[in-house]
C-alpha cells in the first residue's frame, strides 16, 4: 500500500491550466462580493433616512392606518355576517307577528262576548 504520488497520477481534481486565469477568477469573485455588500450598506442607509424625514414617517402613518382599517373592517364584516345569520334563522317576520297578535286579540273578543251571554 503506497500512499506517495507519483509525477504521472492524476488526482480527482483537474489541474489548473494557468495560476493567472486562477488569480483573475478569484479577483472578479472578490470584486462582486464587495459591491454586492456596499450596494447593500448604501440602500439601507438610504432607508433608514427616507423613514427619518418628515414624508416617509407620514407615509409609514398612512400605511399603519390603512392596515389596520383594513383589518378592522374585515372583522366587522365576519361579525355582521354571523350576527344576520343567527338572527334570520330565529326571527320571525313582523307581518306574521302582526298576524300573530291581532289572532289573539280577536280569540279575546270573541271569548269574553259569550261568556256575557
Amino acid at each position: 500500500m503506497d500512499t506517495e504520488k507519483k509525477p504521472g497520477e492524476q488526482t480527482g481534481q483537474p489541474k489548473p491550466e494557468k495560476i493567472g486565469e486562477m488569480v483573475g477568477d478569484l479577483v472578479v469573485s472578490s470584486a462582486t462580493i464587495l459591491a454586492n455588500s456596499a450596494a447593500k450598506a448604501v440602500v439601507s442607509r438610504f432607508k433608514k433616512a427616507a423613514a427619518k424625514s418628515a414624508p416617509g414617517k407620514a407615509v409609514s402613518k398612512v400605511v399603519k392606518k390603512a392596515k389596520k382599517s383594513a383589518a378592522a373592517s374585515k372583522a366587522a364584516r365576519s361579525k355582521k355576517a354571523k350576527k344576520a345569520s343567527r338572527k334570520s334563522g330565529s326571527k320571525k317576520s313582523a307581518g306574521k307577528k302582526a298576524a300573530k297578535k291581532s289572532a289573539k286579540k280577536t280569540n279575546k273578543k270573541k271569548s269574553a262576548k259569550k261568556s256575557k251571554r
